[in-house]
């Protein structure tokens, strides 16, 4: 294990999984207009766009030597097209999973980042600064989405207990993931970063939960740009 630029890098996908254990792969769906422009998507039924869709292959092509147990997807075509690129090579189903879908942002979906700063500057701010207590117009609070994503979570870890599981979701519900397998509340999601089809690895012995890797897109190459902004 090393050090770099801030992030822990594992060789992971060298080691053998012990079968006592669990490895969960987290995994946020490739890219899309949306997350390209900084347009809110929460359950608008966005597509990949041609960036998304090779981000999907390179990270099916990174774990085509994983044998999974499991591989579970939010239903949107968004997340559940990445984890079907992702599990071709395998030969398995991906199960969807309504609790792993996108916050709900309300009468935000669909809006540029520029014109929700403008029209709701109050609640916009909070979202940055108080992520934890934010309830979204018309949409979900932040608590009952990250209720509805754990209780997924645990459910998905419970029902398997060993072997390699993969999750694909969301931008918010893989850091409310991440959040509570690092033993974190919902309102520490803003110190964590996970990009397009970037993976998370955590090693589950359990109910305890060890981070492996966090935010990896090296698989992804040229695909992965340094300056590419947490949306």
């Amino acid at each position: 294990m090393n050090q770099q630029a801030g992030q822990t890098i594992y060789r992971w996908k060298l080691i053998e999984v012990d079968t006592m254990v669990m490895e969960l792969i987290l995994i946020r769906h490739g890219e899309t207009d949306f997350n390209r422009d900084s347009v809110f998507r929460g359950h608008m039924d966005v597509r990949l766009n041609a960036t998304g869709i090779a981000m999907a292959d390179a990270t099916a092509e990174a774990l085509k030597d994983k044998v999974f147990e499991a591989i579970y997807s939010s239903p949107l075509k968004r997340a559940f097209v990445t984890a079907k690129r992702i599990a071709a090579p395998h030969q398995i189903e991906v199960r969807s999973n309504l609790d792993l879908i996108d916050i709900s942002y309300g009468v935000w979906q669909g809006l540029p980042e520029t014109e929700v700063k403008m029209k709701w500057p109050g609640l916009y701010e909070k979202w940055l600064s108080k992520p934890g207590s934010v309830r979204f117009p018309g949409g979900e609070s932040s608590k009952r989405c990250w209720k509805r994503v754990i209780g997924g979570l645990r459910e998905i870890i419970f029902q398997h207990g060993t072997g390699t599981i993969v999750v694909v979701s969301h931008r918010v519900p893989i850091k409310y993931m991440t959040a509570y397998l690092l033993g974190k509340k919902r309102g520490y999601i803003n110190e964590i970063k996970h990009d397009p089809c970037a993976m998370s690895v955590f090693r589950v012995d359990d109910r305890k939960y060890a981070p492996v890797i966090l935010n990896d897109s090296s698989h992804l190459g040229v695909l992965s740009r340094a300056d590419k902004k947490d949306f």
